[in-house]
């Protein structure tokens, strides 16, 4: 949390880190400055003093809001920096940020980046600093670790923003399952609107864009809706021209976040259209029971690599193959169990063979819970997964942050069915 970060420093040695960028799409921005709009901002976070916001003068009541010391990138005047050195940005960019360093009351020292800036613009400011300023050591990772380490439990305030995201998500799937089921129909094999005409995958992903923005979220991942054999590659996003069948699994992947850039939100659900056959209602319920049982052992100080070994052996006692002990199998259980959520769709803390024993379940942590199958060469390919997003209460109880439904079969009325319609008008 936000209260760790000054220890945090303390343990990795940084005198000073500087945040930059813009806000949106910016986690270590947006974490610091409350959310708050900048198109060009710095955060110089330093050890055993209080952080200083520099802003744009267009951006003051913005800034003003963030609650930190404030300074105006006017005391800086970018042309003075630019004449000195003929015009070289990399240089007038490394002297500008010594000077606000000075400024600030830092004079040397252990200094680290983060944020979300253009790399090349980034890096050669960074070695015209360390070559006009050599008072001042540049570190490497250790700025952003911090901030990361800061972000691996979330507050109450985090916490209430991701659930708020969550049921935007779920309102967005219910209206998704809604139009399935009530302004759809069956033609044949195919899933068809009222007028007979095919619904396509990209009919259904213009419509959760056009659902999502209006309730305040937005999309930069994209979204999953692939159908049959697309659904068996578990990151495939599904052809916009496409049609739906019945029968054939739909996984329905869906991980979009505030508006700006804030809080994500991961879910998924897996349906079939009017039917599903005996081997897909078997393999849904496997993997329904896995995700149960997961969710039921977390407990807190437990790495998520046990998470991810438990589910492995649970699948392999049902008779497929998983990563634990064919790691580079591409059917059966193909992929981790849990990810971290926040500011950055994957995150702290994770749950892969890899991963340290540091990344565990603890008091403030958010992450998903999601199991799956998927055979891509079977008669009848096939994905299926389930994902909820779960917080860890002050109890150590890991709770499902939206929880919706686990309906698999979507049951849609027969093209021409008369009282289908009667129903659906009255």
């Amino acid at each position: 949390m936000k209260k760790d970060i000054q220890n945090l420093m303390k343990q990795k040695d940084v005198d000073a880190i500087i945040i930059s960028g813009g806000s949106e799409h910016n986690p270590p921005m947006t974490y610091l400055a409350k959310g708050e709009f900048f198109t060009k901002a710095i955060i110089v976070l330093l050890k055993d003093r209080e952080p200083v916001l520099l802003y744009r003068p267009m951006e003051r009541d913005n800034a003003a809001k963030v609650g930190m010391k404030k300074i105006c990138f006017d005391e800086f005047p970018t042309e003075t920096y630019l004449r000195e050195w003929d015009g070289d940005q990399a240089k007038a960019d490394a002297l500008e940020l010594r000077d606000i360093l000075n400024r600030v009351g830092l004079r040397n020292g252990k200094i680290a980046f983060c944020g979300k800036t253009e790399f090349g613009t980034q890096y050669a400011m960074v070695q015209a600093f360390r070559e006009l300023v050599p008072e001042f050591k540049i570190l490497g990772s250790e700025g952003i670790d911090v901030i990361n380490q800061a972000r691996f439990t979330k507050d109450l305030d985090e916490i209430a923003a991701i659930r708020k995201m969550g049921l935007t998500v779920t309102e967005v799937v219910r209206r998704v399952e809604n139009f399935i089921k009530n302004d759809c129909r069956i033609k044949g094999n195919l899933l068809v609107g009222k007028d007979g005409e095919e619904i396509t995958v990209g009919n259904i992903k213009r419509k959760i864009n056009l659902w999502l923005s209006e309730l305040g979220g937005e999309n930069p991942e994209g979204t999953i809706f692939s159908v049959g054999k697309d659904s068996a590659v578990p990151h495939n996003s599904g052809d916009d021209g496409q049609t739906i069948e019945t029968g054939k699994t739909i996984v329905f992947d869906f991980f979009p976040c505030e508006m700006g850039g804030g809080y994500f939100y991961d879910f998924t659900r897996t349906w079939c259209i009017g039917k599903a056959s005996d081997h897909l209602l078997n393999a849904y319920k496997q993997v329904k029971d896995v995700h149960d049982a997961i969710i039921n052992s977390i407990e807190v100080g437990k790495p998520l690599k046990e998470l991810q070994k438990q589910t492995c052996e649970m699948f392999e006692k049902m008779g497929h193959k998983t990563v634990l002990n064919s790691p580079h199998t591409l059917e059966g259980y193909v992929h981790s169990v849990s990810h971290g959520l926040g500011l950055n769709i994957h995150e702290r803390p994770f749950s892969g063979f890899s991963a340290p024993d540091s990344d565990r379940a603890e008091i403030g942590t958010v992450f998903t819970v999601e199991p799956g199958l998927y055979y891509p060469d079977a008669k009848e390919p096939f994905g299926i997964r389930i994902e909820d997003t779960v917080s860890v209460d002050p109890n150590g109880k890991a709770n499902i942050i939206a929880p919706y439904p686990y309906e698999f079969v979507l049951k849609v009325a027969p093209y021409g069915d008369k009282n289908a319609e009667e129903d659906h008008d009255k």
